[in-house]
């Protein structure tokens, strides 16, 4: 029987992760951070040795990309550091360790999908406290899960599909950049990923998910305006150099998920689709907090 301690289980994958446990009955506990803080090592051996899981999923992690530039300690502290204490933690007692990490380990030059062995090299501080994250992770308790992913948004906590359906529900102009593709990621599909590797047990090590085809963020917002009734007309392309962000992004994130499907695990929607049987629930939750 499987006993599940997932950290993060208050974010965009984590509601979703539990909100699969609890549908299933799968044994779990999900901890806030004001009950246990995964940057002490002692918290988090207590409460792993305490209710001695089966697995270990890590959904918790610093996200502001902007934020890593002035604040890259701190981000390693949750991006790193906390890794390396849930791992050394599972260590102690022999279970298997789930973590997300990200497409921005890439430095997004490359002209086909990123796979799982291709060369990282990080271009922003965010990118680069991810990959020292998997570094650890891997180095502490090599027969761990590494699932990087992209473009992920949910109807929980804040994400680009929220922040654009506020403006397509206004009717409002928007501006979003065509020179960054890659995939966009439903925390539904991607939480199902990460239960069907508990289910399947395939080769530990890392993979790579995301909704299936390619998109620029400039298409997903239209794709968005669309499936509200909006006039996609309403957004406007416009380049990343203008809109002098702190941190460079990638301009090509696009990941390979052969390794994914020939371990046979959860299917891999497009991209269109699961936007459009999310963005109904996503827009009720808007709905309900008032940001809509």
């Amino acid at each position: 029987m499987e006993r599940i301690l997932l950290f993060g289980g208050s974010g965009i994958l984590g509601t979703e992760v539990l909100r699969i446990l609890e549908n299933e009955k799968i044994e779990y506990l999900s901890p806030k951070s004001s009950d246990i803080d995964i940057r002490d090592k002692d918290s988090v051996t207590n409460s792993v040795q305490s209710f001695a899981p089966t697995w270990i999923i890590n959904c918790a992690a610093w996200t502001s990309v902007d934020g890593a530039e002035d604040s890259f300690e701190e981000a390693c502290e949750l991006n790193e550091t906390a890794v390396k204490n849930i791992a050394t933690a599972a260590a102690s007692i022999g279970c298997k360790v789930i973590h997300i990490s990200t497409d921005y380990v890439f430095d997004g030059e490359s002209d086909l999908p990123y796979e799982e062995e291709s060369i990282v090299n990080p271009i922003n501080k965010y990118g680069e406290s991810k990959l020292m994250g998997e570094k650890a992770l891997l180095a502490a308790l090599p027969g761990s899960f590494v699932v990087r992913t992209s473009w992920l948004y949910g109807a929980n906590g804040k994400n680009f599909v929220k922040t654009i359906a506020a403006k397509a529900l206004r009717n409002e102009p928007a501006r979003v950049v065509d020179d960054q593709v890659g995939s966009p990621t439903s925390s539904k599909d991607l939480a199902a990923g990460i239960v069907s590797i508990i289910r399947i047990h395939p080769e530990p090590g890392i993979y790579n998910f995301s909704n299936e085809g390619s998109c620029s963020w400039f298409e997903f917002a239209r794709a968005i305006y669309k499936h509200l009734g909006a006039s996609a007309e309403l957004v406007v392309a416009t380049n990343s150099a203008s809109l002098n962000l702190k941190a460079s992004r990638p301009k090509f994130t696009l990941l390979n998920k052969e390794k994914w499907k020939a371990a046979r695990l959860s299917k891999v929607p497009n991209w269109d689709s699961s936007l459009e049987s999310a963005l109904p629930e996503i827009v009720a939750e808007m709905k309900k907090l008032g940001e809509s």
